[in-house]
């Protein structure tokens, strides 16, 4: 059967890159879109892709988020990893068995000897 002109496509929400499940601690910043730090504390990163993540098992010092838009920093706490840290967007808000936050990469980094 194919899909008439203008009705829902299930293709249309192909994923475009693939996510990789992984188990990663990492440490996030909750940031104003300026820079400003307005919370802080951890996360777990479940699945990554090309182009984000989703973080689970947020801890935040503070239990709030900003009320307008804010940004993620997000740097990975694993020895295997340590040094390499991405800046994201808030794309979606969920609730598994804990609350979740998928994020889009804005910017990467890596730096070596990273402490």
């Amino acid at each position: 059967m194919q899909a008439r002109p203008g009705s829902t496509d299930a293709r249309r929400y192909f994923r475009r890159w693939v996510r990789n499940e992984v188990d990663l601690p990492a440490k996030v910043e909750i940031l104003t879109l300026a820079g400003k730090k307005v919370n802080d504390g951890s996360a777990i990163i479940r699945d990554v892709s090309l182009r984000g993540a989703l973080l689970t098992r947020i801890k935040l010092k503070k239990s709030v988020l900003p009320a307008s838009s804010f940004q993620v920093k997000v740097t990975f706490s694993s020895d295997k990893y340590k040094g390499i840290g991405a800046l994201c967007r808030p794309i979606r808000f969920g609730r598994g068995s804990d609350f979740e936050l998928a994020v889009e990469f804005v910017d990467f980094w890596a730096r070596t000897g990273a402490k």
